[in-house]
């Protein structure tokens, strides 16, 4: 079937130009041909050829050498043709194959050569057999041009192709990287024209994807395959796993290597080779061991490439041990490292300051008969030096002679580098001198550290000297050289002078280092970029920010670019000194000049606008940068996404998420982390763990910090049993629980109240290697201490200690804190008094805890005895000292202290918080001075604190208590205008309030809309309403109520049935209050004894007589 394909290349079918052998320099000498009609021997059987050419092609098989074949070519072509022409093609294709099948490196191009002297002296066509020879000769030296040319002249002479055609045409075009023809062809010109193209061509596809680094695309490609054909195999699932791997998407690469298996196809060592690299590349080196075990125990057998994987990641891990091992195991399976491994092992002994055992392993293969390359030794001798044992690092110098290798500029230069850390300058003043003695010439590397008399020193020797001494702080050096330097007739460079600006600018002489660069100005040297920034940098750690911004507006006078290096120091500056406008303005200046901000600058100013104007201006930072022009990396938007999640902002950080991913960029596992850490700290573990199946879903491995986040908010939520679950999940992903999530468990039973289960965790912990830590003993203690087992958590204290666990001041002030709550207080103050024999301090916890319990036992004196003491020791009282105090004046009574003490707290600086206030307001609405608290609240709204729900519940109380609750109907109606939202507390509250007034409608109608509003009635509003109701002598409502309530399991509702008895028997109804009684007793209430009290109280005794 014949093929059109002329329209996707840009040559003409009719051109006919074939280059002769010496016009391209690049051939490749590969023999493997693509198709058996490029297979030999084959037997002719054409009939036209002359009896001589004929048998020596027969008896020589075709094994002919290029000069023979050119000769058969000629004589075949002089001889007299007879019958149709086209019938000798098939001789000449003989000859063709003949030639590519020989070592002449020109073969290709002579194919293609003696095609035209076929054609034009001998007049012979060519037919399909001929094109693919040629087609395939142009595939093999490049050339995708002359390739098309023989195609569309294959097609003009109406000759039929097939896919094995088309096949090298694609492959010629992947040769040259021109894919996007090459998939045009496959995807498209292919399928219409009903030639379905095989598994070579579309993996051909998924490789060059995956090289290009599309893998959606190769992705997609691959599930065509699967679901239309052909049917993917071996090396397209290899090509695939390999491309997810070294995007780094594991997750996907193990899961396709699960589809392979469950679909049949069996995995090669190829495959598993692919995924243990996948595996160590992404520091998942357990995840690789493990696959490496497998495929011991059920294969395919680790071959060298595996074991050379896995030892380079665990050398590059450090893990000796491992790596020896790893070593030791391939020799037992029969294999022999070769020296790149052994080497790699040996650079993993140095690198971790095991050099000896290095250099014993050495010995030992010299001992086998292994011989070490100059790469053995010089790994060695840098390791000895590193850790400081020069001598034995010039033994092995001297070694190297001895056993046939000749130490080069590396080794030499090495021990130079480690006389010199070692102070030994003379000795590396020999070693120079030895080098030049040898034939080896001194470098830069080696004249930075010193040079011998007899090497000519340059400009670079100078300045690599000058740039040592001035690293080195020795300033007086450096100069004495430059003018040695001078004398000996050399100038001075830019980056001489460089070096000065910058060992000037370190000692903190700027001004010098300015002046030196104004010389260089006047000398014609240009100071470049790197000049400029020393000096700005220097300017800025002065804090002269004036004098490093004209620095920078000078060099833009002169010519020379600032560049981000430059910028960035200045916007560091500016914000150390709190210019933050000044810093996002020279951002601004930084794009319209063309010069990208990078992760430091922006991450500079979003961290500086988090500290000094919170991180609700952050996100306007961040937006503000967007509209400039510049694109936020996945840094800023980590940076954005943690000060949403930690303002509580879930649903806008959710939006970030979306707006990340909608502009290419893929949130990364810290990023996940954050947004899951908010939504714990929310409780919202529905959306948290959404979030961490979505990270999965993407490719991305939760990690310890993730799981430990995940587990702290379900125990927090009382939700244990899940977070074991995730316990067992994260260990089966070969994470192990740390410290941190078993704290999480204890904190979460010690909540609970399940101390025994808090100290099994405890056990737990130890059994399996992880160390409790003082937080875990802590929470502990705090649990045992909450729940009234002081005696029990002191011991626990003295098995801490004696574990080598020192107790700190939260330990202590933990007990405080418990002896304070059980009102032993003078446990507490013995236990204070204790703190200095402890080596401790009591610190503001301490004292604030103290001053809670004494408030609490309304010892408020002795409570302000103890603040006037902290002061006294200069230690400063916080917001909540003074508000457990002014809590004591406050329940004392003594309003006109607690306003003074307030007075106190800001005169000293001591910003009052929400408890303060509603503290206060407490006090003043308990002494009826509502006005007094209705100011206090005025001026909370007014200095931008929100009132809490404790405050509104406290001044609705008072005003309803003092009878004014048409007050405090408006005052809600006002917090709800300003966004406070009320809850079932205060709602419950303005119902008594209500009925208190005897504004019975009104309880009605509030109990109505609640309802309505979807705000659930509690016990106190149910009793309230049928209070109201029973006054109202509405008693099927007020019964219909009460049934609602017990279909509800609302408790606490006795003094309702006696309410209801009551005015049963005030209307008459004695027999409903008897049937009521009956119920309670069928129901097997507790009420039925209160209710028969009231009863008989009112003189219905007969009929309890026979109950």
């Amino acid at each position: 079937m014949a093929i059109s394909l002329l329209h996707t290349t840009s040559f003409s079918p009719s051109k006919t130009f074939v280059p002769g052998s010496s016009q391209l320099s690049s051939v490749r000498t590969s023999s493997s041909l693509e198709s058996n009609r490029l297979s030999i021997p084959v037997v002719t059987t054409n009939a036209v050829l002359s009896h001589s050419a004929k048998t020596q092609v027969e008896r020589d098989n075709f094994h002919l050498s290029i000069k023979e074949a050119l000769n058969l070519f000629d004589k075949m072509l002089q001889e007299p043709k007879k019958g149709e022409l086209a019938l000798y093609a098939d001789s000449f294709n003989e000859i063709f194959k003949t030639i590519c099948h020989t070592n002449y490196h020109d073969r290709y191009f002579t194919v293609i050569s003696l095609f035209n002297r076929m054609t034009q002296e001998g007049g012979v066509y060519p037919n399909e057999d001929t094109f693919f020879i040629l087609i395939h000769s142009c595939y093999r030296v490049k050339r995708a041009d002359l390739a098309f040319a023989f195609f569309g002249r294959l097609v003009k002479n109406g000759l039929s192709t097939d896919t094995s055609i088309i096949k090298l045409l694609v492959k010629s075009l992947l040769d040259v990287k021109r894919f996007s023809e090459a998939e045009d062809i496959v995807l498209d010109k292919m399928p219409k024209l009903g030639c379905l193209p095989d598994v070579f061509l579309h993996t051909s596809l998924v490789h060059q994807y995956c090289k290009k680094g599309e893998i959606e695309k190769a992705e997609e490609l691959f599930r065509e395959m699967k679901s239309k054909g052909p049917e993917p195999n071996i090396v397209t699932h290899n090509i695939l796993l390999n491309g997810l791997c070294k995007e780094g998407s594991m997750v996907k690469a193990q899961m396709l290597l699960n589809k392979m298996v469950f679909s049949g196809l069996e995995p090669n060592i190829v495959t598993y080779n692919t995924l243990v690299d996948g595996f160590c590349k992404t520091a998942k080196i357990e995840k690789a061991e493990g696959l490496f075990h497998k495929m011991v125990s059920k294969g395919p057998s680790p071959d060298m490439v595996t074991y050379g994987i896995l030892l380079n990641a665990t050398c590059k891990e450090g893990a000796m041990v491992k790596a020896q091992e790893l070593v030791d195991d391939m020799v037992f399976r029969g294999f022999e490292p070769n020296l790149v491994m052994y080497n790699t092992l040996v650079d993993c002994f140095c690198r971790n300051g095991a050099s000896s055992t290095a250099k014993k392993l050495v010995d030992e293969l010299i001992c086998y008969g292994f011989k070490p390359d100059i790469v053995t030794y010089n790994t060695l001798v840098n390791g000895f030096c590193k850790e400081g044992k020069v001598k034995k690092a010039e033994m092995l110098a001297r070694e190297m002679v001895f056993v046939g290798l000749k130490p080069d500029v590396v080794t030499y230069n090495t021990l130079v580098d480690g006389f010199r850390k070692n102070g030994e300058l003379d000795k590396a003043e020999k070693l120079v001198g030895e080098m030049v003695y040898v034939g080896i010439k001194p470098n830069v590397v080696t004249c930075k550290t010193h040079m011998d008399v007899r090497v000519k020193p340059n400009v670079v020797t100078y300045t690599t000297l000058v740039d040592g001494f001035c690293k080195k702080g020795e300033m007086e050096k450096a100069v004495k050289f430059v003018k040695e330097m001078v004398s000996m007739g050399f100038e001075p460079d830019v980056v001489t002078n460089s070096s000065l600006v910058d060992g000037l600018c370190k000692q903190g002489e700027v001004d010098k280092a300015k002046e030196l660069v104004d010389e260089m100005v006047l000398m014609g040297l240009k100071p470049n970029v790197v000049t400029y920034s020393m000096i700005v940098d220097g300017f800025c750690k002065q804090g002269a920010i004036e004098k490093a911004i004209k620095s920078v507006r000078e060099m833009i006078s002169r010519g020379i670019e600032p560049n981000v290096v430059t910028y960035n120091t200045l916007v560091v500056g500016l914000c150390k000194q709190g210019a933050i406008e000044k810093a996002k303005n020279l951002v601004h200046e930084m794009i319209s000049r063309g010069v990208k901000p990078n992760f430091v600058t922006n991450n500079t100013l979003v961290e500086e606008f988090r500290k000094k104007r919170g991180v609700e201006k952050v996100e306007l930072l961040v937006r503000e940068m967007i509209s400039a022009g510049f694109e936020p990396n996945i840094v800023i938007y980590g940076a954005l996404m943690n000060s949403l999640c930690k303002k509580g902002e879930m649903e806008t950080a959710e939006k970030l998420v979306r707006e990340m991913i909608s502009k290419g960029l893929n949130p990364n596992v810290v990023i996940y982390s954050t947004l899951v850490d908010g939504f714990c700290k929310q409780g919202s573990m529905e959306k948290a763990e959404k979030y961490v199946y979505e990270m999965v879903s993407k490719g991305l491995w939760p990690n310890l910090v993730t799981y430990n986040t995940l587990i702290n908010g379900f125990c927090k939520s009382g939700q244990t049993e899940k977070a074991e679950t995730l316990v067992h999940e994260m260990i089966s992903l070969g994470i192990k629980p740390d410290v941190v999530t078993y704290n999480s468990f204890v904190s979460g039973f010690c909540k609970e109240g399940m101390m025994k289960k808090a100290e099994r965790v405890v056990q737990q912990m130890v059994s399996r290697g992880v160390k409790p830590n003082i937080v875990t003993y802590n929470t502990l203690v705090n649990g045992l201490c909450k729940h009234g087992e002081s005696e029990k958590a002191e011991k626990l204290v003295d098995e801490l200690i004696s574990k080598g666990l020192k107790p700190d001041i939260v330990t202590y002030n933990t007990f405080v804190n418990g002896y304070c709550k059980n009102r032993e207080f003078e446990k507490a103050k013995r236990l204070v008094s204790k703190f200095g024999s402890l080596g401790l301090k009591p610190n503001n916890v301490t004292y604030t805890t103290l001053v809670d319990g004494l408030c609490k036992q309304n010892k408020v004196e002795k409570a302000e005895e103890l603040v006037n003491e902290m002061v006294s020791k200069r230690l400063e009282p916080n917001v909540l000292t003074y508000t457990a105090l002014l809590d004591g004046f406050c329940k004392a009574g003594a309003i006109e202290d607690a306003k003074h003490l307030v007075e106190r707290m800001v005169s000293r600086g001591i910003k009052p918080n929400v408890v303060t206030y509603s503290t206060m307001v407490n006090g003043y609405c308990k002494q009826g001075e509502i006005e007094k608290a209705e100011k206090l609240i005025r001026e909370m709204i007014s200095s931008g604190l929100k009132p809490s729900v404790m405050t509104c519940n406290t001044f609705i109380d008072g005003l309803c208590k003092n009878g004014r609750v048409d007050k405090a109907e408006e005052f809600l109606r006002e917090m709800v205008s300003i966004g406070f939202e009320p809850n079932v507390v205060i709602y419950s509250t303005l119902m008594i309030g209500l009925s208190t007034c005897e504004k019975w409608d009104k309880v009605e109608e509030l109990f109505c809309k609640l309802v309505k509003d979807g705000i659930g009635p509690n016990v106190v509003m149910y009793c309230t309403l049928i209070s109201v109701l029973c006054k109202k002598g509405e008693m099927c409502k007020a019964e219909e109520l009460l049934n609602e309530m017990i279909s509800k399991r609302l408790t606490d509702y006795s003094h309702l049935y006696a309410t209801l008895a009551s005015q049963l028997r005030n209307v008459g109804a004695v027999v409903n209050a008897e049937k009521l009684f009956q119920q309670i007793v069928d129901k097997g209430n507790s009420e039925g004894k209160s209710v028969s009290e009231h009863l008989i109280s009112k003189g219905h005794q007969s009929q309890f007589v026979v109950l």
